[in-house]
């Protein structure tokens, strides 16, 4: 294999399981799921709270907070591997050697989120001094954020649409 095919990465099917080259995803693709999922969020908050009586994500509401954002955040990418936001940003969470991550690994992420965010967001910032674009969330974790190939987008959003109707 010459140089140039040794550099060239692959982008990740999610059905695969014997993934060996793995294009990292970026910062900017990460902030843009990110900024996806906080759209979806405030559209939960505003459609459901009023059905609440305006309580949710209120100082009232601390354990019916945490469910809607676990529910959002956690449920999803321990099935699928990630957010809505991460699906149409083309990024998918998995292990080193490229297998989903799984029930072990997404609450050790959580938990390195909120240590990333308690440290004023050092370790969120962390992804654009690490080579392989991790914050200390990945780490702790053991997970990488990576491309997803394109066609691999629409699978997912069907199985999502599947799961609901169950």
């Amino acid at each position: 294999m010459n140089k140039k095919n040794q550099n060239k990465k692959e982008k990740i099917n999610p059905d695969s399981k014997n993934i060996s080259n793995l294009e990292i995803a970026g910062l900017i693709s990460r902030l843009y799921a990110f900024m996806i999922d906080l759209g979806l969020i405030f559209i939960i908050i505003y459609t459901f709270g009023p059905i609440s009586g305006n309580k949710l994500f209120h100082e009232d509401a601390a354990t019916q907070d945490i469910l809607v954002l676990f529910g959002y955040f956690v449920i999803p990418t321990i099935i699928w591997g990630r957010t809505p936001g991460k699906w149409v940003a083309g990024i998918i969470v998995v292990m080193k050697d490229g297998t989903p991550a799984g029930p072990a690994s997404i609450p050790r992420e959580m938990v390195g989120k909120f240590v990333s965010y308690i440290s004023f967001g050092v370790g969120i910032l962390w992804i654009i001094l690490d080579k392989e674009n991790q914050g200390w969330h990945d780490k702790i974790a053991g997970t990488y954020v990576v491309r997803c190939d394109q066609k691999s987008r629409l699978p997912f959003f069907l199985n999502f649409l599947k799961s609901k109707k169950k």
